[in-house]
C-alpha cells in the first residue's frame, strides 16, 4: 500500500471520543485473527473495563499503571478500513529502576504491509522522542510483568497459554525491515507432570529438604493479607535484577492477587520457610485459555466467555507456572529444585497433564537446566526488539 494513502490516528484514553476509538483499537484483533484457533484474546473487559462488575481495564485512566506511566494509542487506516494498531508508553518506574531512558511500544497488530507497519512505528518513535526517550523497546504488552514480552518467533502451532503473546509469523520480518534488532529471547517450556520423577531431581530435593530442615505451608495456612505481603516482599527482591523487570507498587501487586483468585488453584501455591523465616514461594495458575475460546453461538458475547472460563476452571488440563521467587540470602541452597519437585508431586496427584514454564530468559542457564532435568520441551520463543531513536 502506498504510504500516502495511510492515515495515522493518535489518541489518549480520557475523552468520550478516545473511548470510542479504544473500542476499535481492541476489536481490531478479532478481525485480524478471524477463525484462527491459536489466537485466544483476553476478555475485552480486561482492556476496557466493566463498571457494573467493578472491573478496571488496562487502558482505563483509573488503572494503577497510569500513576507512573504515560501512554498514547495509534490506529492506521485507509479508506475507512483499519489496517493496524499499536501503543507507545513511558514507564517512569522502569527508567528509575534501570537508570535509563527507554520507551516502550506494544499491542502491535498489523496487516502484512511494510508501509503500514513503518507508519505505526514511526508515529510511536516521534511521540517517544518528544518525551526525551533514546531507545524504543518492545513489543511490551500489559500487564507489564505478567504478559510475556516480545513477539512470538517460534511455536506458532503450540498450545495457547494465558497471557502469552500470539502473532502472525510475518511480524519479525516487518520489525527487522523497520530497523529493529533482537536484544533478548524469552523461552517457554512445556513439562508433563505425569512423566516419572527424574531420579536426580528427587534425590537432590530430598537432600536439600533434610539438610536445611525446610518447612512448607500451603496458601490457606495464613491469612490472605499476610500471604499478599509475603509474595510482594519476595517478588520484587527476587526479580529485581532480571532483564526488563519493573518493580510493582504494593497496590498493583495486591490488585493482581485479587484478580488471580477468580481462577487460581490454591494448592498450586506453597511457601518455604528456613528456621521460621520465609525463604521462597511458588505459584501456578490454571491455563484458563483452554476455556476462553469464543462461544460459537455468539463470538462477541464476552459475558458468556467470562462465565465459561470461571465455571469450567476446575476441568482445565494444565497450568502456567506464574510465580517463583527465592530471597537473595537463600539462593545457592537449591530451593528452585525443591519447589519444582513439590510442584510435580501435587500436579501428579491433581492429574494435571502439562505445566507451562515460561518467562525464562535465554541466558538463565540454571533454570533451563532444571527444566531439561524434568523432561521439558521448548514450546515457544518470544523475541524482544529494540532500536535507538
Amino acid at each position: 500500500m502506498s504510504a500516502a494513502n495511510i492515515q495515522i490516528i493518535s489518541f489518549g484514553n480520557r475523552s468520550r471520543e478516545d473511548k470510542k476509538r479504544l473500542k476499535k483499537f481492541v476489536n481490531f484483533h478479532w478481525q485480524h485473527y478471524k477463525d484462527n484457533p491459536q489466537f485466544i484474546p483476553l476478555l475485552n473487559y480486561e482492556y476496557l473495563g466493566f463498571k457494573l462488575l467493578g472491573i478496571t481495564g488496562f487502558f482505563e485512566p483509573e488503572n494503577l499503571f497510569f500513576k507512573h506511566a504515560e501512554m498514547i494509542f495509534f490506529l492506521a487506516r485507509s479508506d475507512g478500513r483499519i489496517l493496524g494498531r499499536c501503543n507507545a508508553f513511558v514507564n517512569e518506574n522502569h527508567n528509575r529502576h534501570w537508570h535509563d531512558k527507554v520507551g516502550f511500544w506494544g499491542q502491535f497488530e498489523v496487516i502484512d504491509d511494510q508501509n503500514v507497519a513503518d507508519a505505526l512505528l514511526e508515529a510511536a518513535v516521534t511521540w517517544l522522542k518528544s518525551k526525551c526517550i533514546n531507545k524504543m523497546r518492545g513489543p511490551q504488552n500489559m500487564p507489564v510483568n505478567e504478559a510475556t514480552p516480545g513477539i512470538m518467533t517460534e511455536g506458532f502451532n503450540s498450545r495457547p497459554v494465558i497471557y502469552y503473546q500470539y502473532n502472525k509469523p510475518y511480524y519479525e520480518k516487518l520489525l527487522r525491515n523497520a530497523g529493529f534488532s533482537p536484544i533478548k529471547r524469552v523461552l517457554s517450556w512445556e513439562v508433563s507432570p505425569m512423566n516419572p520423577m527424574e531420579e536426580r531431581l528427587e534425590r537432590v530435593a530430598q537432600k536439600v529438604i533434610h539438610r536445611f530442615n525446610l518447612q512448607f505451608e500451603s496458601w490457606n495456612e495464613r491469612p490472605l493479607e499476610e500471604r499478599k505481603q509475603e509474595m510482594f516482599s519476595i517478588y520484587n527482591e527476587a526479580w529485581s535484577d532480571n532483564f526488563g523487570f519493573v518493580p510493582f507498587t504494593r497496590e498493583e501487586f495486591y490488585k493482581i492477587i485479587a484478580d488471580m483468585q477468580l481462577i487460581m488453584d490454591k494448592k498450586l501455591f506453597f511457601f518455604i520457610y528456613v528456621k521460621g523465616e520465609l525463604a521462597a514461594f511458588f505459584g501456578g495458575v490454571p491455563n484458563v485459555a483452554e476455556k476462553m475460546s469464543p462461544v460459537p453461538v455468539c463470538k462477541k458475547c464476552e459475558l458468556l466467555r467470562a462465565a465459561k472460563m470461571i465455571l469450567s476452571k476446575s476441568s482445565v488440563k494444565g497450568y502456567r507456572l506464574g510465580y517463583l521467587g527465592v530471597k537473595k540470602k537463600f539462593r545457592r541452597m537449591g530451593l528452585d529444585g525443591v519447589m519444582l519437585y513439590k510442584q510435580k508431586i501435587y500436579s501428579q496427584q491433581k492429574g494435571y497433564q502439562y505445566c507451562d514454564m515460561g518467562w525464562i530468559l535465554e541466558d538463565n542457564a540454571k533454570v533451563i537446566s532444571l527444566v531439561e532435568m524434568m523432561g521439558g520441551t521448548l514450546s515457544k520463543t518470544f523475541t524482544i526488539f529494540e532500536k535507538d531513536i
